[in-house]
């Protein structure tokens, strides 16, 4: 190649990806392809800058703050849960008057629970009876550590409560 004859663009940017050639070799000597080769650079410099833009680094904490600060707005919270609530009782309200046999098959389940309620209740105090004849301490330290686990964790729940200044 002559300093007169520059190779042609594509062969120019295909040694310049490689990273060796003759054309790139023509370029560090020609002004016009060196300044090719500088404005394809500068291109692909601002084309990786403008692709994904990184967040700020404070993003994370600004979105936490905002979140902390608004209140969960439970009013609305609340009808959505009563409203989908009521649409499934209704529902099913429906299907079982609407379907003779599963109104049937409840009145039959009402009926054998008032009629089983009562020995079943029986059958439980004596269970419960003959239980507390038989070990009655290991049955209060169980019933005892359950309702401390219960009051502590409700305590905990609850958080401290406020000073006698304030109430």
């Amino acid at each position: 190649m002559t300093p007169t004859q520059c190779p042609e663009l594509e062969v120019l940017f295909t040694e310049l990806e490689v990273g060796e050639g003759p054309a790139l070799e023509h370029a560090a000597a020609c002004p016009l392809c060196s300044a090719i080769l500088e404005e394809h650079r500068q291109l692909e410099k601002d084309l990786y800058r403008l692709a994904d833009p990184l967040p700020p680094p404070a993003l994370v904490a600004t979105v936490m703050a905002r979140v902390a600060v608004e209140p969960p707005p439970l009013r609305r919270e609340l009808w959505a849960g009563v409203s989908i609530l009521a649409v499934s009782l209704f529902t099913g309200l429906g299907l079982l008057i609407s379907n003779d046999r599963a109104l049937s098959h409840l009145g039959l389940a009402l009926a054998s629970l008032v009629s089983d309620g009562k020995s079943l209740a029986l059958d439980l105090a004596n269970g419960g009876s003959a239980l507390w004849n038989i070990a009655a301490g290991p049955i209060t330290a169980i019933l005892l550590s359950m309702l401390f686990v219960c009051l502590f964790g409700l305590k905990r729940l609850a958080g401290s409560p406020p000073p006698l200044t304030e109430a």
